[in-house]
């Protein structure tokens, strides 16, 4: 049963493709949505092992492109995607509706270019900056922590969208219990890794997630699939810009 779930969780958050014949019970995305985290620790070992066999024969500023190169591909980059779409949607909508239909649309606009650059920009020079003794570890926790932010804003903000979706059912299975759950799954592999800067870094990042819960709630009335990408690959950013703080 956890392996499956595990197969599923892979299955929603990269390209990985899990073959499943029979129907999953909507009931069974809490438990699916729990073990994102461990996703995340298998996406951040893949990034170790690409940064260190690309150092290997690369330029140290090519290897750590050809990492945030991974960490896109691996994703199919799908949450950059959301991010996009959230950016133009935020930036460029007067209302609710308006925003939604923005972010739905499946052109990007200028706002969504603008906002991709930078945000690759700001992750690819974060990585480069970071101290070699702690770069494994950081590209450890970075996807772990980015993806156990979807269990608070699902479980604190409602979906915007009347119409529901693949991040309706998500928001609306995860509570307290998986919440819980994931945050003792997370803490177990960042504390033996960063010690109480682990859960600093872990508490921002719940800060952060809430922040844009509620602005999400300001502007169109809760969150939708694309905000969840959005929170992915912003807590990813800070948690690099934590990393060099710390």
């Amino acid at each position: 049963m956890i392996l499956n779930s595990f197969l599923l969780s892979l299955q929603f958050l990269t390209i990985i493709n899990v073959k499943n014949d029979s129907p999953i019970d909507e009931k069974a995305f809490g438990k699916i949505a729990i073990l994102f985290p461990l996703v995340g620790a298998l996406i951040g070992i893949l990034l170790v092992v690409t940064s260190r066999l690309s150092s290997a024969i690369l330029p140290l500023s090519v290897s750590d492109a050809t990492v945030l190169i991974v960490l896109i591909l691996i994703t199919g980059g799908l949450h950059v995607d959301g991010f996009a779409d959230t950016i133009d949607g935020f930036a460029g909508g007067k209302n609710k509706d308006d925003i939604l239909r923005i972010m739905k649309d499946s052109r990007i606009g200028t706002f969504g270019v603008v906002g991709i650059v930078m945000l690759l920009l700001t992750k690819y020079l974060s990585i480069q900056s970071l101290q070699p003794d702690t770069k494994y570890l950081v590209l450890i926790i970075m996807p772990v922590i980015g993806r156990w932010s979807v269990l608070p804003m699902g479980l604190f903000f409602k979906y915007a969208r009347i119409e529901g979706g693949t991040g309706k059912i998500f928001a609306e299975s995860i509570r307290l219990k998986e919440l819980i759950i994931g945050t003792i799954i997370v803490l177990s592999i960042i504390i033996p890794l960063f010690r109480l800067n682990g859960f600093l870094m872990l508490a921002a990042i719940f800060i952060v997630t809430l922040l844009i819960g509620r602005y999400s709630k300001r502007k169109i009335d809760g969150i939708t699939g694309d905000v969840f990408g959005a929170t992915i690959e912003i807590n990813e950013l800070i948690i690099l810009i934590l990393s060099l703080l710390v």
